[in-house]
């Protein structure tokens, strides 16, 4: 469907070679892999209406409706993932985030001031805008700034403000909604969640580790979870894990499994109410 001259036309094109970068950063993989996702989604899909020489002059003349078709592909490939991620791995992916630094990315101001968010949760905040014309608008204009965003979308200054404003004033509006995924409780019990399901890994030995290693990574976690136990010999815990008593070690692990529960509970209840507001989780 595609000759050689075409692909290599293809990825030349500005516009591809956005959402292949896009697409990389959201779904954690090299350009190369984000390449080969996005052509294989976009030749099952999106391009299967055009004969051969049609879309060789399309994206020979950089069509826009074409650039529109390869941005909704992006979409389309990112929203599949999370989907199959499933609820519980979606948001253990999103604690994971947290703490690893290739999940984190900084968004500057036009001033230069920065601010680091995981790539996760600008997922999350995009996701609650209304279209996919402007959550496209709000992702690269955080990403990549003004001048990028105006070049890939070819918008002129004024397009451009109104699409901002038009922004700004939906999520001023909308503010609740955004709250929902912003709200560091949120954040807390996402990280709590996923680190206690990493300790429950270590415990049944699905995953490599030593319970004294996770508490050494996890003091300020441990503490709280021994404060809230039966331990009787907290120290002994905290530090020599494998010398502690069995009667405690089950005492904590109690403490764990409880603690887990919770942050589980607490979370499905914020999911179903952002269910219930009309936004969905999935990117």
């Amino acid at each position: 469907m595609i000759n050689e001259s075409t692909l290599n036309s293809l990825l030349k094109w500005r516009t591809f070679k956005t959402n292949v970068h896009l697409s990389a950063n959201q779904l954690k993989l090299s350009d190369s892999d984000a390449t080969q996702e996005l052509l294989d989604e976009l030749v099952s899909h999106r391009f299967k209406r055009y004969s051969t020489s049609q879309l060789s002059e399309l994206i020979t003349a950089h069509d826009t409706n074409l650039g529109w078709s390869i941005t909704y592909a992006r979409l389309d490939l990112v929203s599949k993932h999370y989907k199959q991620l499933g609820k519980r791995a979606q948001m253990e992916h999103a604690a994971e985030l947290e703490d690893v630094s290739t999940g984190i990315i900084k968004l500057a101001n036009d001033n230069g001031d920065t601010t680091n968010i995981s790539e996760f949760k600008l997922q999350q905040v995009v996701s609650m805008f209304p279209t996919d014309k402007t959550r496209l608008f709000v992702d690269m204009t955080l990403r990549y700034g003004k001048l990028e965003t105006m070049a890939v979308l070819k918008l002129n200054n004024k397009q451009y403000a109104r699409r901002l404003r038009n922004a700004t004033a939906y999520a001023t509006k909308h503010r609740s909604k955004f709250d929902l995924v912003t709200d560091r409780d949120r954040d807390r019990q996402l990280y709590v969640l996923n680190s206690l399901n990493q300790l429950d890994s270590i415990i049944n030995e699905t995953q490599i580790g030593t319970v004294q290693d996770w508490i050494d990574s996890h003091v300020k976690l441990t503490n709280e979870l021994l404060s809230e136990s039966t331990v009787s010999f907290q120290g002994a815990v905290l530090n020599h894990w494998e010398t502690a008593s069995n009667k405690d070690k089950y005492a904590f692990i109690r403490a764990a499994i409880n603690a887990q529960t919770k942050a589980q509970q607490w979370l499905d209840q914020s999911n179903a109410a952002i269910k219930q507001a009309g936004v969905s989780n999935e990117a």
